[in-house]
């Protein structure tokens, strides 16, 4: 019977959105543009399947973060994120990868797609480019 309350509770809050920081762990917001001119923010959010694993996240072959320790916290799905200012680009190259493990290279348009979700599932990489970011669970 709580077991049923406390899920109604945690269902309500998760679609009102009260229980889900948009802003991601940076807590700061990254706007889409449609001038492709401007300098723009890609915000990049490990996900699920990190543990203890050092990641390094390159564009256009700069690095731009590298940590170890990395590891998934399973309560909002989340590992750790970065911010990177793209420059003006249209498109630019993002590489992550693990050490000693998996890689992955996905061509991104941050006016269009201002957030890479970084998964690491059964030792492969996955990179999804979204409009909006998604929501810590």
């Amino acid at each position: 019977m709580v077991f049923r309350f406390l899920t109604a509770v945690m269902l309500v809050l998760v679609l009102s959105g009260q229980a889900c920081d948009t802003r991601g762990l940076s807590s700061v917001p990254v706007a889409k543009t449609e001038n492709p001119g401007r300098p723009m923010m890609l915000r990049v959010r490990l996900g699920e399947g990190f543990q203890n694993n050092t990641v390094s996240v390159r564009v256009d072959g700069k690095e731009v973060f590298q940590k170890s320790g990395v590891s998934t916290d399973w309560t909002i799905s989340r590992a750790d994120s970065v911010d990177v200012q793209t420059g003006a680009a249209a498109t630019v190259q993002l590489e992550v990868s693990v050490e000693g493990g998996a890689s992955a290279v996905q061509n991104i348009q941050p006016a269009q797609t201002p957030f890479v979700e970084v998964r690491l599932v059964n030792g492969a990489l996955q990179l999804q480019a979204l409009d909006e970011e998604s929501p810590m669970m």
